[in-house]
């Protein structure tokens, strides 16, 4: 059975420097991944976005499609209770309530474990809100950082 979703070297290789080059990162950086669409349905490292203005979880609502699901590779440092540094990779599965295309929802759905998979991320947040007041913000910043 053919797999419909496809990973390209490029992609694996730009997840696998991403990874290598914020494991120490004093910010919290991304590296946002889409899916083309048809014919291909090509997993792809999205470089349209304006990445350059991620500083905190606040803009991520304004850097993200609000009618698009998409995932977020983060790699986000912080002190833990005990004052130890580290620096978790969290995947988001951004899925705002604005998106209508039950196609596009199917088809991010279906990739969720290859991508998963793919990003070895030490934490998985489902992200269903537009994030867009104070609350669901510091409700994503207190799911991060939950042990």
């Amino acid at each position: 059975m053919s797999n419909l979703y496809h990973l390209s070297s490029d992609t694996k290789n730009g997840i696998k420097k991403f990874r290598s080059a914020t494991a120490r990162s004093d910010d919290a950086q991304i590296q946002v991944i889409k899916i083309q669409p048809k014919p291909s349905y090509e997993i792809i490292i999205d470089d349209d976005e304006d990445l350059e203005d991620f500083k905190e979880l606040s803009d991520l609502a304004e850097l993200l499609p609000d009618n698009m699901p998409r995932f977020v590779l983060m790699s986000y440092p912080m002190t833990t209770r005990d004052g130890r540094k580290k620096t978790p990779l969290v995947m988001l599965y951004w899925k705002p309530p604005t998106v209508v295309s039950q196609e596009w929802k199917m088809l991010y759905a279906g990739a969720l474990e290859m991508v998963r998979v793919e990003c070895a991320v030490n934490k998985f947040i489902e992200v269903s809100s537009g994030l867009e007041d104070e609350d669901e913000i510091e409700e994503l910043k207190q799911e991060i950082e939950a042990d």
